[in-house]
């Protein structure tokens, strides 16, 4: 089966995008559509993420609860100060180039939103 990285970059300027990443990657899972998942988020996506609530707020944590969210950028959330909101959801701060190679390097398929 595939291994799918979605890389997650739309913020509050495209949310239908950052949307249509996070209900299509439960989706995948849930219907074991792919052998892995998982999702990056960079720039403005961690803002939207950190500030994320009710039905949004409820799909982050079930990917999260998946094992689906692998990181956000640690540069991004210090220069924008949300590292704090992102640790409290539960989503790890991983430097974002060395994330992206390393699991290209496992063989998963990039899609962006």
């Amino acid at each position: 089966m595939t291994k799918i990285l979605y890389l997650v970059m739309s913020g509050k300027e495209a949310e239908q995008k950052f949307d249509m990443a996070i209900i299509s990657a439960l989706r995948m899972i849930e219907n074991k559509r792919v052998e892995k998942m998982k999702l990056l988020f960079y720039g403005p996506s961690e803002t939207l993420l950190a500030q994320v609530t009710g039905e949004r707020a409820e799909t982050i944590k079930k990917l999260i609860g998946y094992g689906a969210v692998d990181s956000a950028c640690t540069m991004f959330a210090k220069n924008m100060k949300i590292e704090n909101e992102l640790n409290i959801l539960g989503v790890p701060l991983e430097a974002y180039g060395q994330r992206l190679a390393a699991l290209l390097g496992e063989g998963y398929i990039p899609v962006s939103f």
